[in-house]
């Protein structure tokens, strides 16, 4: 026996599957309601009014109820690997809205065709996923036929033998539908499951192909057609700047960049509540170079600069009130003093004095102004004890 079992691929990946994985988890729900017993087979009696039923009628309903159905676990499992592959492919490129439309409508499609046409036939009943898959499949050939489907070869012959293989969608998909057709053929033609599985291929044609020529799609030029003309010839630095510049691309970026904030806007939050402002000025600087267009916080930047004075760490308060007053018009009155004082702790009296003096007279309360001439009384006393003692101050 020999069985290959997919579980990536290499086509560009521009959307997280969550129709694909949704339809997955839906269908192993179903799967788990019908059967008649912990991974048996499925329960006729219970599921029989939502399979799809050929030649007694017209339901419509059955059209999509089908489509959830499993004859026993072995096909759920069988069938749910390969929508796990094809699925990451087709809704890599459309994304889950458009596939959730291109899911459920192949199968309503399917589903009415089959029953419609198949009413001549023997009354019997048809479901399972793997039409869907099957139009996944030539869809996939049509938008994505050079790249690779990664997959596990099993070669089961007295004991097993494991060898991971990389096989070009085109390959894979045409094995499948020659390996269909030919089981239709021996079977004569009549009514069997790989009839459903080719309609469902015959309707992802269509779907995949009226798709690509109205530009719902965009293959970069990796489509077959494309590719039968030669187009795909682009570098692999020009394909690299298109998938960059794609709206997903970019959001994924931005979705990173603003968690990545996020976090370091909470580190410093939680270095503050914990009275450790060091840690939080270095985070924040840290912050200021990778994210040259983010600003702190007033409120957070205001604390921080307390939490520096009151832990005497004077050089870093300085650097951090002259980001404050370049950023924020809150509380300026009130920096610019604090400003001043620190600039005093660092024996910095010319450096006070002209924080003072960028103080705009108008806006200086009664307070304010006396306190502007306590520190400018100390600056000059300070200054005056620098230049007896031979200390000059270089100018920042």
């Amino acid at each position: 026996m020999i069985l290959y079992l997919p579980y990536g691929t290499d086509a560009p990946i521009y959307y997280r599957p969550i129709i694909t994985i949704a339809m997955i988890v839906i269908n192993w729900i179903v799967y788990a309601m019908t059967a008649a017993g912990p991974f048996g087979a499925i329960d006729h009696e219970y599921a029989e009014p939502y399979m799809l039923a050929i030649g007694g009628g017209i339901y419509p309903v059955q059209w999509l109820t089908s489509n959830f159905l499993h004859a026993n676990f072995f096909y759920y499992l069988f069938s749910m690997i390969f929508l796990w592959v094809f699925g990451l492919i087709i809704e890599g490129k459309l994304g889950p809205v458009k596939m959730l439309i291109v899911y459920l409508g192949i199968g309503i499609i399917k589903g009415a065709a089959v029953q419609i046409l198949m009413q001549g036939q023997e009354p019997t009943h048809s479901f399972g996923a793997l039409a869907i898959i099957f139009s996944l499949a030539t869809m996939s050939l049509i938008w994505a036929p050079k790249n690779e489907i990664y997959g596990l070869l099993i070669v089961w012959f007295i004991f097993a033998r494991f060898k991971y293989l990389d096989i070009k969608i085109s390959v894979v998909v045409s094995i499948a539908l020659a390996l269909q057709m030919a089981g239709l053929y021996l079977l004569g033609g009549g009514l069997s499951s790989q009839l459903p599985h080719l309609m469902g291929a015959m309707v992802g044609l269509v779907v995949g192909l009226v798709m690509l020529k109205t530009k719902l799609v965009d293959c970069e030029e990796w489509d077959i057609f494309s590719v039968w003309a030669g187009k795909n010839t682009m570098s692999d630095e020009e394909r690299r700047e298109i998938e960059e510049n794609r709206p997903e691309a970019i959001r994924r970026r931005q979705e990173k960049r603003r968690k990545r904030q996020n976090l370091l806007a909470e580190e410093i939050k939680r270095a503050l509540e914990h009275k450790t402002p060091l840690p939080a000025f270095i985070i924040a600087q840290r912050k200021e170079r990778e994210f040259s267009d983010w600003t702190l916080p007033q409120d957070l930047h205001l604390k921080m600069i307390q939490q520096l004075l009151g832990g005497k760490h004077w050089t870093e308060a300085v650097e951090s009130m002259q980001q404050y007053l370049e950023r924020h018009q809150e509380q300026e009155l009130f920096v610019r003093l604090m400003l001043a004082q620190a600039q005093i702790a660092r024996n910095k009296p010319k450096s006070a004095v002209k924080v003072l003096e960028s103080i705009p007279h108008q806006e200086v309360g009664v307070e304010q102004q006396s306190a502007i001439r306590k520190i400018r009384t100390k600056a000059d006393a300070m200054y005056r004890r620098n230049l007896d003692a031979g200390i000059y101050e270089i100018e920042e």
